[in-house]
């Protein structure tokens, strides 16, 4: 328990840094491709994951730089391999070194460290059975709200219409889909979705659909959610929602998710588009469909053309601007930048360490590795020491008291 709240508390650092810095440079660069945008959010989402995980496998020394955090949350951030390692190390320095005369000192020093290991213990059992219960309930929620669309689509019924079978089966052909997915269409539904992976795609619409759009509508509608089929955006969608879930305490996750919603959209739209080469027709079919979504449409958990009505209206305004027909950026270039975020974040990457300084452990034994200060005595195996620098009737009268018997401190 100890080990994952360390990570977790890493990870919180981790991924509001990441998450930061793709925010900021987004808002220095409004007009960023929608590609780029999304790639760019997915690698902060992957290097709050990677960094934090790497950390536990390099010793903090080895960060270019650090976060001091509480001395009972950072602490727990040493395993118990160290711990047994580190106890080995005291008891051999403690065996070779003689040991102080300040005993009191060193009973405080172990009090002291038992008691932040009592208060690590006692804040991080709570706090990860809290931490594992709202996210476990929120992941119920997510899958709860699954199932009530499934049973909102239970009524949804095969589409008939030739045309628009003979556009789903075209549009699928230049997306490289194995088969056209199943069209469907539903009367409580608002806003057409794309559901399934594999075998199993398929394409639910209003009824409305066949009786309020014209054909190249209906083409850039299908068009619309064929593209998130293309893209697997059923399990992307998913697996950013599981996130989400788990990772409630983090709110940049749910900007990050709301972005890469909006950029996924957006590129769906430019995609559908350039199949009709028409981007009027793509921007009239989202201006039908912003009058259809309904309020429940908003929490809708799967790809869907529309959740919300503002959200449409930005996207018609991007396809009739020129702006908006820019191709995205292309090539391997985008790819190995990716790769080499990735690969060097881990190294800029902050290590989290107690605002102690060193660990009580490694404290301890350089206060046995001390010089004795000045006139202080120690005994070891029996024989009495005294310093070298002694004042000298001080050492006569030590060689008096024993005999002779004075030797030097030895290092």
């Amino acid at each position: 328990m100890n080990e994952m709240m360390a990570w977790l508390l890493a990870f919180l650092v981790h991924s509001t840094l990441w998450c930061g810095i793709a925010w900021l440079g987004l808002r220095l660069f409004p007009r960023t491709h929608p590609r780029l945008k999304e790639t760019i959010w997915y690698t902060a989402i992957a290097a709050s994951l990677i960094t934090p995980t790497a950390r536990t496998f390099v010793s903090p020394e080895a960060a270019i730089w650090r976060l001091p955090a509480p001395a009972f949350v950072a602490g727990v951030e040493r395993s118990d391999a160290e711990g047994e390692r580190g106890e080995h190390d005291r008891v051999s320095v403690a065996a070779s070194i003689p040991a102080p005369a300040g005993g009191e000192a060193h009973a405080e020093g172990e009090e002291a460290h038992g008691e932040e290991a009592a208060a690590s213990r006692a804040w991080s059992g709570p706090a990860g059975a809290s931490w594992l219960t709202l996210a476990g309930g929120l992941l119920a929620l997510y899958l709860l709200r699954l199932a009530r669309l499934r049973r909102r689509l239970l009524h949804r019924e095969p589409v008939a219409d030739p045309v628009a079978s003979r556009a789903l089966a075209r549009l699928s052909r230049r997306a490289n889909l194995d088969s056209p997915p199943r069209l469907t269409e539903c009367h409580t539904l608002g806003s057409p979705l794309a559901l399934g992976v594999g075998a199993r795609r398929e394409i639910c619409v209003p009824v409305r659909a066949f009786h309020e759009l014209d054909e190249d509508e209906l083409t850039a509608l299908l068009g619309h959610e064929v593209a998130h089929h293309r893209r697997r955006d059923t399990i992307r969608l998913g697996i950013l929602n599981s996130l989400q879930a788990i990772f409630f305490f983090q709110p940049l996750f749910r900007l990050a998710v709301r972005e890469i919603r909006f950029a996924t959209e957006a590129q769906c739209d430019d995609w559908a588009a350039n199949q009709l080469q028409d981007r009027f027709a793509m921007a009239s079919c989202l201006t039908e469909v912003a009058g259809w979504v309904a309020r429940r449409d908003r929490n809708i958990p799967v790809p869907c053309i529309g959740r919300r009505r503002s959200q449409l209206e930005s996207r018609v305004r991007r396809l009739l601007n020129e702006r908006g027909s820019s191709r995205p950026p292309a090539g391997v270039w985008p790819r190995m930048g990716v790769v080499g975020v990735l690969a060097l974040a881990p190294w800029f990457a902050p290590a989290v360490v107690p605002t102690g300084g060193l660990p009580h452990e490694d404290a301890r034994a350089s206060e046995h590795l001390q010089p004795p200060e000045h006139g202080q005595l120690r005994e070891h195996e029996g024989e009495r020491y005294v310093p070298e620098h002694a004042p000298a009737r001080y050492r006569e009268r030590r060689e008096h008291h024993d005999g002779g018997g004075w030797r030097a401190l030895r290092d």
